[in-house]
């Protein structure tokens, strides 16, 4: 599964009248049932800009070399890209960054409305149904922003199928767990951003992962170094998000 959405133009457009008539039957729903409508679109559209610039900050993929003849570019910004690689100067994509917002805004409308449909339960006086109701609000809204990266795959560099980088980029994914205690927060996913030449010059491939945590809050880089084979790590560490594994 891509966390990342690669549209032509005409695909862009076609996505982008999708999601405006989704958003419109979401907006004509809530001018049904709360005459604050216009408040609640300006809240959620507040906040699905904001999701869509917080993608640019914590999704980052850097040009990378392994699976390219030459060098891959780069993006920044999730599901739709934001951003162009540093190679193209890593410039706003104005209308990538729209469109990511549209997604986030047909999220959150779709969302609110699902929790305005659950609360409204609510109403009918019992004390423990108004606690049922909102422990359920609760953990619609907390658990999936929490958990979210354990079932949704960040961004990342993509090898070519059966290529020895990608074989190598397996292995290394095996053991993250040899370590995942030098991070400064528990590591609930990570994603791959190079697969190059050990820069401490032993044969051998270092693998470079980005780590993330709860909320998705990336805390950094994780790098392991292969043997030969690139089959096992013998070395490996996290680095702070300004660091680099290849330095």
């Amino acid at each position: 599964m891509r966390a990342v959405i690669a549209l032509a133009g005409w695909q862009a457009a076609a996505l982008g009248l999708a999601l405006a008539v989704i958003a419109l039957l979401l907006v004509i729903w809530w001018r049904q049932r709360n005459y604050r409508w216009p408040l609640i679109l300006g809240v959620c559209i507040a906040v699905a800009l904001a999701l869509s610039w917080w993608s640019g900050v914590a999704f980052v993929v850097a040009d990378y070399r392994a699976g390219c003849d030459g060098l891959c570019p780069g993006f920044r910004g999730a599901p739709i890209p934001t951003y162009s690689s540093a190679a193209a100067g890593g410039k706003l994509m104005l209308g990538g960054f729209l469109l990511n917002g549209l997604v986030y805004l047909v999220l959150v409308l779709g969302w609110s409305a699902l929790l305005r449909g659950i609360l409204g339960g609510a109403n009918d006086g019992s004390r423990r149904r108004v606690w049922i109701v909102v422990i359920a609000g609760v953990a619609l809204v907390v658990a999936p922003l929490l958990l979210s990266p354990l079932f949704l795959p960040p961004p990342e560099a993509h090898m070519r199928i059966g290529s020895a980088p990608q074989r190598i980029a397996i292995n290394a994914r095996r053991e993250v767990y040899l370590y995942d205690h030098l991070a400064s927060s528990p590591i609930l996913r990570v994603g791959l951003e190079d697969v190059r030449p050990r820069p401490d010059g032993q044969p051998g491939m270092r693998v470079c992962l980005s780590v993330y945590t709860f909320l998705y809050v990336p805390i950094g880089h994780m790098f392991l170094d292969m043997t030969p084979e690139g089959v096992h790590s013998n070395a490996g560490g996290v680095l702070p998000r300004s660091a680099s594994c290849w330095e």
